[in-house]
């Protein structure tokens, strides 16, 4: 039996109707599991954000516990009350304090030796210092003056080694200039000071064979040296001279020179008077026994004195040759 054309187009609208209600159906399923999966994620969300907004909770609290412990102090204050109290401990490696760009003051280490704080000027031209090493320690002193040539480099240091205060164009010790050097030394001379160019001054106060004493020289070839002793128990007081030869080796210019025995009595005696020098010499109890004068005009006298009260005076005829109108012989 043959359809008929009405038929046939039935029968394809009923199938796709069928084809339509399958997929209607298809997406209503997919739609109801992307809802569900949507409604675990949002579950999840909101257990997330519920976490989130503990988490905030807690740091309001922490800062304003933080806010009430600091108040207007600020926390680099809390800290130095922490570490004055003991509660608390700074460790740092190093420090600096800078003003402008420039470190004015830093605090630092050196490695497997020790500490060092350095402080200087603004403009640079002045610094101090501390350091330590292992044994040793030092505190130093720079300052900077004047211009080329005019420079001049203050140093004052003292440490394990002594003290040493210089002046000159640099640092370097061999550069200072005249009446700029200074130090006390642990070895050694006890005292130093050094002239570079001129006079150097050491005093030595702690000796094996010697109390104490005053040199004075000048490096050369020869190399001149005033020493001035005061000696040890067995060895007498003196006053030594080296160097070149000369009719100007030692010039004493005092008002007064007297050499006295052991005993401390006064046996020969220089000085001075209006009119001239006089020298007296005394025999060992102090009794003068003879005298030597000179005159402003142009005189002079020798005198010798006996243990009687007697005396015995010469006093020279200048010109002896010539007196009055008749030579004498």
């Amino acid at each position: 039996m043959k359809s008929s054309p009405a038929v046939n187009v039935a029968l394809t609208l009923a199938v796709l109707c069928c084809a339509g209600l399958i997929f209607l159906f298809a997406q209503l399923a997919g739609s109801r599991q992307q809802a569900a999966v949507l409604r675990a994620a949002n579950a999840a969300l909101e257990v997330h954000m519920a976490a989130v907004q503990g988490s905030l909770d807690a740091i309001k609290r922490d800062l304003k516990q933080y806010d009430a412990a600091i108040g207007p102090q600020g926390t680099l204050q809390l800290l130095a009350k922490g570490i004055q109290s003991g509660d608390a401990e700074l460790s740092l490696k190093s420090l600096r304090i800078v003003s402008n760009g420039k470190p004015l003051v830093s605090l630092g280490s050196i490695p497997d030796s020790g500490g060092v704080i350095q402080v200087g000027s603004s403009d640079g031209t002045s610094s101090a210092s501390i350091s330590a090493v292992s044994g040793k320690s030092r505190i130093g002193l720079k300052a900077t003056t004047g211009v080329d040539p005019a420079l001049a480099v203050h140093i004052a240091t003292y440490g394990d080694e002594g003290y040493t205060l210089q002046k000159g164009p640099s640092d370097d010790a061999a550069t200072r200039t005249d009446g700029a050097g200074l130090q006390i030394l642990d070895e050694g001379s006890d005292f130093y000071m050094a002239q570079n160019g001129g006079g150097n001054v050491s005093m030595d106060t702690s000796s094996a064979d010697e109390r104490a004493k005053v040199s004075i020289w000048s490096e050369g070839t020869p190399k001149k040296v005033i020493y001035l002793s005061l000696g040890a128990k067995d060895i007498a007081p003196f006053v030594s001279v080296t160097g070149a030869v000369s009719g100007d080796s030692l010039t004493l210019v005092p008002d007064r020179l007297s050499l006295a025995n052991r005993d401390g009595t006064a046996v020969l005696a220089a000085a001075e008077d209006n009119d001239g020098g006089f020298v007296f010499v005394n025999d060992k109890s102090g009794a003068q026994r003879a005298l030597m004068t000179a005159t402003a005009d142009g005189k002079g006298t020798i005198s010798v004195f006996g243990n009687d009260n007697r005396s015995n005076t010469l006093y020279p005829e200048y010109n002896i040759q010539r007196t009055g109108s008749n030579p004498k012989k």
